[in-house]
């Protein structure tokens, strides 16, 4: 099995976490703008407000929207464990 890098592994999952807490929420509220229309709580700074709201308020939807990206590295990561683990199991059971 490949050895566990935690550094990387961590900053990965921090640049996930970022990327779930800025950015993402962003795409979520440019989206909906673009096919609903206005969001009727008001602009962008408003939507980021009740998305923090959301977070404090222990709203699933925003929890998911926030660490969506952090499951989706750990999903990544294991799976790619597992591929690793199977390519060395195959080369040491392969005839010289």
């Amino acid at each position: 099995m490949q050895p566990m890098n935690f550094k990387r592994d961590r900053n990965w999952l921090l640049a996930a976490l970022a990327f779930g807490a800025v950015v993402l929420p962003f795409l979520v509220y440019y989206t909906g703008v673009v096919t609903i229309g206005p969001y009727a709580g008001g602009g962008a700074a408003s939507f980021y407000a009740n998305f923090w709201g959301d977070l404090l308020r222990l709203r699933g939807a925003a929890w998911l929207l926030l660490c969506g990206p952090a499951i989706l590295v750990l999903l990544w990561r294991l799976l790619a464990a597992y591929a690793w683990r199977g390519n060395l199991e195959d080369r040491s059971t392969a005839p010289r």
